[in-house]
């Protein structure tokens, strides 16, 4: 798949999450405060673009046991194949993504990560990954895993249709 191609599909993706992230409300015009919760997305911490980047490495190495990467990838316990896919961008293209900054999204929970795809022999394309805190462990959210494979002219495993 051409460079160009993967950029504008990523970046699509992107403007397309942070679009629906921007969709709310409805008809009420009047704005009330969430109630305060405790929850485990609230008290987790940021993680580096270090963890992130580790995070990437370990879903995308095909010596982890898939049992150990199902916490990755967001939905990964109900795909787990979406890990093979993944690791194929590695072996297969020699592609690598390395986080190089990391910012709280704007919905609870969320992150929004500037990271690097390199891949031999073409220009590195600079994306936006979306991570999602659940149960306390920070994942990469589905769509954007299901972008990375898709736009690499890979087969996308079932679960990337419902993303």
């Amino acid at each position: 798949m051409s460079l160009r191609r993967t950029i504008a599909a990523l970046s699509l993706t992107a403007f397309a999450m942070g679009g629906l992230a921007a969709c709310g409300g409805g008809d009420d015009e009047r704005e009330t405060a969430p109630a305060p919760t405790t929850s485990a997305q609230e008290t987790a911490t940021v993680p580096t673009a270090a963890e992130l980047t580790g995070l990437l490495d370990r879903a995308s190495d095909p010596a982890v046991p898939v049992e150990e990467k199902v916490d990755l990838v967001e939905g990964g316990a109900e795909a787990p194949e979406i890990f093979d896919q993944i690791a194929a961008l590695k072996a297969e293209q020699g592609a690598g993504v390395t986080i190089t900054g990391v910012a709280e999204g704007d919905i609870p929970g969320t992150l929004i990560a500037n990271a690097v795809i390199t891949q031999p022999g073409q220009e590195d394309i600079n994306v936006q990954a979306q991570f999602i805190n659940q149960n306390g462990q920070w994942q990469l959210q589905k769509s954007f895993a299901c972008a990375l494979i898709t736009n690499a002219g890979l087969q996308p495993p079932a679960t990337c249709a419902a993303a």
